[in-house]
């Protein structure tokens, strides 16, 4: 490089100082001022001028983009609307992407594959392997169904096999028929797998040799080497997201001694020669939670398995978890790292942490295979299980006759599995809605072949279903992220939204006008027989709702006259209504009570309880009979001593009391003890003259004392 040329540090500093000084310039402008500085014609030029070199900027970056995704901005525009901020924002985040990945190659950190697996691994592949001839060019993510030998079909026709047989020749299978069920079936399991037999310990990563496969002489000598094993470990390395089927990425097969990954993107047209491999009933294909990869492997190749041992299906039959990530670190005190489970497979060249990720997959499958068959033999199950490793050869048989079949989309039915309970309580219109969302977010991606959700996520669907916007801009914000099928189809999502609700309110309007009315609505009037609710204005103030007008100064917004729509009659359904008879059945019914053990004691202690209660009653009135007595007699005195009579007393008797007579004469009196008793030591009469208190009983103590005197 010229001495005279600039650094790249130096450029990027000047450029993103400006950059960040200008920004900062912009966030000084106030925009509560701005309505004001712009009267003026000076400041209204400099910002004409600013944001028409912004445009211009904005322009040339977007020129980098392919023309299928390049946004278009008019030159002499003032402003830009926020779908076209948007579309230049993902402009500028690609190219800081694509920077980057060109500075991770300058750094050597994203080489060939083949570089990479001799950095790596070492002197195994330094004079055998020859770094790529695509150099820098591999490094960006195209997609790699477009330059597939047969093009993809998403529509929806049936699956339709294509495979080759062990001789290689090649066959179109009929749909919905699996080309070598009776094979599969027929196969015998070899007798030495399932005797007991040494364990074979796997070689440490370090020491194993790794062959990466991307040439077709590469993988036929691979066929030579694997038509003489007895055993290999497989496993796939798929990618779904930019794909509506999906597509497989890498083949990994381990031996005993060496390890395999074959670059499926560029070999997809000769995986067929793996046939013979993998029709094979001598050698067994030990795979783990093998269900995906048996699909795949028809789809992608027309490969099917013969003889296959699922690692997870033996798990499970020993009821132990069944992950990889536990039977490595259970059987080979090893932690597998599985933040690249989901990484983009299509990358090319591969980073080197992915390329051991892979190998890890099947390092140490052929191992814990020999684990799992020694516990399977010692351990007894069941009799109607038999021998629990023949059972898991059984199972497994079973799902190596899966077939693939192409995702299938039912217009009234699939929405509603994906969505679930997320669409309780919406409305007619915005279930319609959801629906009509969900199946066109179906079909853009089987045309543009992505996945459903990376042309729209579900939570996207359910937003716009359930807001119901009313704008392009709205529609915008109720996805995140906002694809570019999105960004283009905005309008045509708009006008689904306006005529599924436009189509609601036309349903009412004439559920209204056929004489149908709400039940148990009281309010509104009927106009011919439909509830007529009263119209309101939009837009203005209404009082007595507790908020005040906005105090902000600009026009008035437009009043618009908001009819309600009319409310139709629902006839109660034949569920409510036998809901009402059920309810009303057990109201009626009568409840006969049920004696617990110890009732009766219960029953004998609440009459002797009330028993007692009576005859305190009774005595408490007796007594109080006893007391008003001699204050009649007395009062009857009093009074006959002011008129100045003289009567004589008659002698008072009290029922139940000891009378002693003396002197019992005419005219004499008779008066019992137990009366005389009661005048002298009235204590409740005394209470009621003085009160109560020490005070109160120290007087009448005295005024007592003085009468006796």
């Amino acid at each position: 490089m010229p001495s005279d040329l600039p650094r790249t540090r130096d450029v990027i500093n000047g450029a993103f100082g400006m950059v960040k000084e200008y920004a900062k310039l912009t966030t000084e402008i106030a925009n509560e001022d701005y309505s004001y500085h712009v009267v003026f014609p000076g400041f209204r030029r400099q910002v004409i001028r600013h944001s028409r070199s912004l445009v211009t900027i904005m322009n040339k970056c977007c020129r980098l983009l392919p023309e299928r995704r390049r946004p278009t901005l008019p030159e002499d525009a003032e402003s830009v609307t926020a779908l076209q901020r948007a579309a230049v924002m993902e402009a500028a985040d690609s190219l800081l992407e694509n920077v980057d990945g060109l500075l991770d190659e300058l750094r050597g950190r994203r080489l060939s594959a083949r570089d990479q697996l001799s950095v790596k691994f070492g002197s195994e592949l330094e004079g055998a392997l020859v770094p790529s001839a695509h150099g820098i060019s591999g490094a960006h993510v195209l997609r790699p169904q477009l330059t597939f030998d047969r093009p993809v079909d998403n529509s929806s026709a049936p699956f339709c096999p294509m495979y080759h047989d062990e001789n290689g020749t090649f066959h179109v299978g009929e749909p919905g028929v699996h080309p070598f069920a009776e094979q599969i079936k027929s196969a015998p399991i070899p007798e030495e797998q399932l005797l007991r037999k040494a364990e074979t310990p796997f070689l440490p990563l370090s020491s194993c040799p790794l062959t990466f496969v991307d040439t077709v002489a590469g993988l036929e000598d691979l066929v030579k080497v694997l038509l003489i094993q007895g055993e290999i470990a497989v496993d796939l390395e798929h990618h779904d997201f930019y794909s509506y089927q999906g597509f497989t990425c890498l083949v990994q097969i381990s031996t005993r001694t060496q390890d395999f990954i074959i670059d499926c993107l560029k070999l997809r047209a000769s995986m067929h020669l793996l046939s013979p491999v993998f029709l094979s009933p001598r050698i067994i294909k030990v795979l783990h939670g093998a269900r995906e990869d048996i699909r795949w492997l028809q789809k992608d190749f027309g490969i099917y398995v013969v003889n296959l041992f699922d690692t997870s299906i033996a798990l499970q039959q020993l009821h132990m978890p069944y992950s990889l990530a536990f039977a490595v670190d259970h059987f080979c005190q090893v932690k597998l790292d599985k933040k690249y489970q989901t990484a983009d497979w299509r990358v090319r060249p591969i980073p080197i942490e992915m390329v051991s990720y892979a190998q890890q997959d099947t390092h140490f499958l052929l191992y814990i295979y020999d684990r799992l068959c020694a516990l399977l033999l010692n351990c007894e199950a069941r009799p109607s299980v038999g021998n629990l490793l023949l059972h898991v050869f059984q199972e497994s048989r079973l799902l190596s006759l899966e077939r693939y079949e192409k995702p299938v989309l039912e217009p009234d039915v699939t929405y509603k599995v994906a969505l679930g309970r997320s669409l309780g309580g919406l409305s007619k219109a915005q279930l319609q809605v959801a629906q009509e969302i969900f199946n066109w977010r179906d079909g853009a991606a089987r045309e543009a072949d992505d996945s459903p959700s990376a042309v729209m996520h579900l939570s996207s669907v359910l937003s716009i279903a359930t807001r119901l916007p009313s704008s392009a801009n709205d529609v915008l914000r109720c996805c995140s992220p906002v694809s570019v099928i999105v960004r283009t189809n905005v309008m045509k999502l708009l006008q689904i939204v306006k005529d599924a609700v436009g189509g609601a309110d036309e349903t009412a309007i004439e559920e209204a006008e056929s004489g149908k009315q709400p039940g148990g609505l009281h309010a509104g009037r009927n106009v011919g027989g439909a509830m007529r609710l009263p119209t309101r204005l939009s837009g203005v103030h209404r009082p007595m709702t507790g908020t005040l007008p906005s105090i902000e100064r600009h026009a008035c917004s437009p009043v618009t006259l908001d009819k309600m729509s009319p409310v139709a009659y629902i006839e109660p359904s034949v569920w409510f209504k036998t809901m009402c008879r059920i309810s009303a059945a057990l109201r009626s019914k009568v409840h006969h009570s049920i004696a617990l053990p110890g009732h009766e004691t219960v029953v004998h202690l609440l009459a002797a309880k009330k028993a007692r209660e009576t005859t305190m009653k009774e005595r408490s009135e007796q007594l109080k009979a006893g007391d008003e007595l001699p204050s009649i007699v007395v009062k009857e005195d009093n009074e006959n001593a002011e008129r100045g009579n003289e009567v004589p007393r008659q002698p008072v008797v009290r029922e139940g009391a000891h009378v002693a007579l003396t002197d019992v004469g005419e005219g004499s009196t008779i008066v019992s003890e137990a009366g005389r008793m009661q005048l002298k030591g009235r204590a409740i009469a005394l209470r009621q003259k003085y009160g109560t208190g020490s005070a109160n009983r120290k007087r009448a103590k005295l005024e007592k004392s003085q009468g006796d005197g």
